[in-house]
């Protein structure tokens, strides 16, 4: 049995600054000036689990990198599918599952399956920009259905007048970035009934699903009925929870063995033009056979950052913060300021030398205006003092009215 991960994991003193600024892309440390502090793109700032690296080490020391089965390593897809039926509580086999270089790549894959050139998806706003990126990359038109961000709720009015006949999927992110709502049972029950009515195929992401506070409980979409099951494809990866991003690594798991077979037409990989690295499967297998110490002793930190990250943020006047019930980002609305979200994390970077993600469409959706949008995933230290120098831009920019 694999011990318990020792807290101090993810203090201070263990983030790898020199080690981030050499290699965490992606609007992170590597790409700003060293006096920033960067709460932006959702990625841990610790060292991954020591298994992970373990296996890693031991896979290359035997030297060979062959060329990998199509649908992923035998060991990868029955680890998948051990998860799936354990931590999730729905019997899952691992023919059901494919690896994919990258959870992006998963709704890609899906997208092209279920559309055609012209074909519709329907998709939250705001949400994530894969999303929407995935469906116009396999051709499709994207129809927003608005979450409210003060509170999270559905404006399920508006789902059926989206409905057209050209519309063939329905996306759903859960939990859902950048919100940080952990969606109820009825919720996923309205959107997985609807998609059953509208003969829709389902994207599920459920790529942190892991990241779940004590305050919520995760429920997978397909668990809520066989007729809602049979029409879901659910993308699930492993650079929230152990920090994995860099090796690009995830699984799409498939409703039917038809499915499957169709997936794995649509994602090329076995003309061997994509596909994922057997190597970062190694480290994936890794994670989710001895990673969980690690994985729960970070989601126990990730709530006591979560917690700070609204306190601190609703002492700032005029901010508006709800708080989150999974992820690690905070949405806090911005709209009293007189710049708008983009300007203001531009003044905040130029000013103030703390990076945020602003909430643009091009990031999240129309409906993600006036937010910003903070990645907490970091030591206390390291928090504090971004939101202190956060604070203090704010509090120097004139507020409307």
């Amino acid at each position: 049995m694999t011990p318990p991960a020792d807290a101090s994991l993810f203090r201070d003193a263990a983030v790898p600054m020199e080690l981030l600024r050499q290699r965490a892309f992606n609007l992170r440390w590597a790409t700003l000036p060293s006096d920033v502090i960067a709460l932006t793109a959702a990625d841990p700032d610790f060292a991954v689990a020591a298994p992970i690296r373990e296996a890693l080490a031991d896979y290359v020391r035997g030297g060979v990198f062959s060329y990998g089965p199509p649908e992923g390593l035998p060991a990868f897809r029955a680890a998948c599918a051990a998860m799936r039926t354990a931590r999730r509580g729905l019997p899952c086999a691992p023919e059901q599952i494919l690896a994919v270089d990258s959870a992006a790549a998963g709704m890609l894959h899906v997208a092209r399956l279920a559309l055609r050139p012209g074909d519709e998806a329907i998709v939250f706003d705001p949400v994530d920009f894969l999303f929407k990126s995935s469906v116009e990359a396999a051709g499709g038109v994207v129809k927003l259905l608005p979450v409210h961000p003060a509170t999270g709720a559905f404006d399920f009015d508006a789902l059926a007048a989206l409905v057209t006949p050209r519309t063939r999927l329905l996306g759903v992110c859960n939990p859902l970035n950048p919100l940080g709502r952990v969606l109820s049972a009825d919720e996923l029950r309205r959107l997985g009934e609807f998609a059953v009515a509208h003969d829709l195929w389902i994207l599920n992401d459920e790529i942190w699903s892991d990241i779940v506070y004590s305050d919520a409980r995760f429920i997978s979409l397909p668990s809520i009925s066989p007729a809602i099951a049979a029409r879901t494809f659910t993308v699930q990866g492993f650079s929230k929870t152990f920090g994995l991003a860099g090796l690009r690594i995830g699984f799409v798991v498939a409703p039917t063995p038809e499915a499957f077979d169709r997936l794995l037409d649509v994602s090329l990989a076995r003309t061997t033009m994509s596909g994922a690295s057997t190597l970062s499967q190694v480290g994936a297998v890794a994670a989710y056979e001895h990673g969980w110490p690690w994985a729960e002793a970070f989601v126990a930190h990730l709530e006591r950052m979560r917690d700070l990250t609204v306190s601190l943020l609703r002492e700032i006047p005029g901010v508006r913060v709800r708080v989150p019930e999974g992820t690690y980002v905070a949405f806090p609305d911005v709209s009293a300021w007189e710049l708008g979200a983009e300007d203001l994390a531009r003044r905040l970077l130029d000013q103030n030398r703390v990076a945020v993600v602003p909430g643009a469409a091009r990031w999240f959706g129309p409906g993600a205006e006036g937010h910003l949008r903070i990645c907490f995933s970091t030591s206390e230290g390291i928090l504090r003092e971004g939101l202190g120098r956060l604070a203090a831009g704010l509090h120097a920019e004139r507020r409307k009215g």
